[in-house]
């Protein structure tokens, strides 16, 4: 009897274990791909990029599947205004955007607009909104 109360919430616990990583995968991923964002900052007229009128979208498209609270790869976390903050003040965000040998996201650089969109908001001060 014992083992059986053993098993059962071990079941239980990988259940929600399971519906827990399904629920955030699903909620965490942005449904724009990097050509849609790029179309979008092409189409767009903003005069100062902020983190949440336009750097915040672009994270989360590009950089927050391996820079999270769960997966922070290479000690990078860019999912909150707040890390995202350090990496853009530091230069290291930039630089990683634009690195042609090493490039960020892995799967290649991203478009020259969509880094001009994170150019201007770290030349305008790193703004939040």
């Amino acid at each position: 009897m014992n083992h059986n109360v053993y098993t059962t919430r071990n079941n239980i616990k990988a259940i929600w274990c399971l519906l827990i990583v399904f629920s955030f995968g699903f909620t965490s991923c942005e449904t724009n791909s990097i050509s849609e964002l790029a179309a979008a900052a092409a189409d767009d007229t903003i005069d100062v990029v902020t983190y949440e009128n336009r750097a915040m979208e672009i994270l989360n498209n590009s950089c927050v599947e391996c820079h999270n609270i769960n997966e922070q790869t290479a000690g990078v976390r860019l999912d909150a205004y707040e890390f995202a903050f350090i990496e853009a003040n530091n230069g290291r965000m930039l630089s990683r955007m634009m690195d042609t040998t090493n490039p960020m996201p892995p799967s290649g650089n991203l478009p020259d607009i969509i880094i001009e969109d994170i150019v201007n908001w770290v030349d305008n001060g790193i703004l939040e909104n």
